[in-house]
């Protein structure tokens, strides 16, 4: 199943490519790896920052906070 990752702040970036998981549950893991991911690069904390896990069928499974 293909699930995309948007990046959400005060604008919203859109996944248009996603990555294939057998599991909602990998696909939520992989957001939170790229959250930490983020953290580590972005040098200003952004309260709004987050990626929304969104599945093939457009459906928000997931919404991880980059900072929490």
């Amino acid at each position: 199943m293909r699930f995309f990752f948007n990046i959400q702040d005060k604008l919203k970036i859109e996944d248009e490519v996603g990555r294939e998981f057998d599991l909602a549950s990998e696909a939520v893991v992989f957001a939170e790896q790229l959250a930490a991911d983020i953290r580590c690069l972005e040098t200003t904390v952004r309260p709004a920052l987050a990626i929304e896990v969104v599945a093939e069928n457009a459906e928000c499974i997931h919404r991880e906070a980059v900072f929490e």
